[in-house]
């Protein structure tokens, strides 16, 4: 049952250097640690993350400074540990952490299950448009190398691995090369971001943010509800490499089907945000 989850923190201490998500990443497994250690280290050790971290935002106070940032929970299993180790009142983080603070609200803005999700596109949602906001630097680990732009293969390739790896409905080896013949970019607005990561031998990685809107061409069985549905998962699970340092949040919205493209109505879209965002 994927969630999605807002927490915000109130800290004492200068915003952190760098990227916001790489101390938020250490405070989630220090709070995962204080619930569970073992399953603190299971995850750290997973190949395929059970969640990731979204957008964030860092607003200066007197004194106390206010940190809110997005979580994606995509293993039933973990919702009930999450939601128990950032629970309202509890304290995060050594003095020796870079980030450290509070927990002074915690919301869930979404929750379905993996089976709700799946009937309701294969049921009503037709559309052949979808749009794709990238809001934090996204980039994709293709060869060994950084891919900064988001194909439709590298897309949906990552999207299925997370979507398979947690859910028991799978959509077969064949989808991504139909995905391959099938999605074409019909657009795209992006802009460059370099990323740095400490332990990273001083090499930065490009990445982009802006938007993408794909275009389902061509006809097939399942494989069009397969797609919809993963751009929506996408709203969960993120894309991309090191999703769970902030990287790769992404916002769907579209699926609109010819009658609803005069109107300006969208099928199944999400809101998209427009503040600044930090990572």
């Amino acid at each position: 049952m994927p969630a999605l989850l807002e927490v915000t923190l109130h800290t004492p201490h200068a915003r952190p250097t760098g990227l916001l998500g790489v101390p938020l990443h250490g405070l989630i497994f220090s709070a995962l640690e204080a619930v569970s250690p073992a399953l603190s280290a299971q995850i750290h050790a997973a190949q395929v993350k059970p969640f990731r971290i979204a957008q964030s935002w860092w607003e200066e106070g007197e004194g106390l400074h206010r940190v809110t940032f997005q979580l994606g929970v995509l293993d039933d299993s973990l919702i009930d540990p999450m939601l128990a180790a950032l629970a309202e009142g509890t304290e995060h983080g050594d003095p020796e952490a870079t980030l450290r603070g509070v927990v002074v609200d915690l919301q869930v803005l979404a929750q379905e299950s993996y089976e709700a999700l799946y009937s309701r596109h294969a049921q009503s949602v037709t559309g052949r448009q979808l749009s794709l906001r990238f809001l934090t630097p996204t980039t994709f680990r293709v060869t060994d190398l950084e891919l900064p732009f988001p194909t439709p293969k590298t897309v949906f390739a990552g999207l299925q691995v997370r979507w398979e790896h947690f859910c028991d409905l799978h959509f077969g080896p064949d989808l991504n090369d139909w995905v391959s013949r099938a999605v074409r970019v019909q657009d795209f607005r992006l802009r460059s971001r370099t990323v740095y990561f400490k332990g990273m031998r001083g090499n930065a990685m490009s990445a982009c943010v802006g938007d993408v809107d794909y275009s389902i061409t061509r006809p097939g069985d399942a494989e069009p509800t397969f797609v919809r549905l993963l751009a929506d998962y996408a709203n969960y699970a993120g894309v991309g490499y090191k999703t769970t340092f902030g990287l790769g949040h992404v916002e769907a919205a579209g699926w609109r089907d010819s009658a609803l493209e005069a109107t300006g109505d969208a099928v199944g879209a999400v809101g998209i945000g427009e503040q600044d965002v930090s990572v």
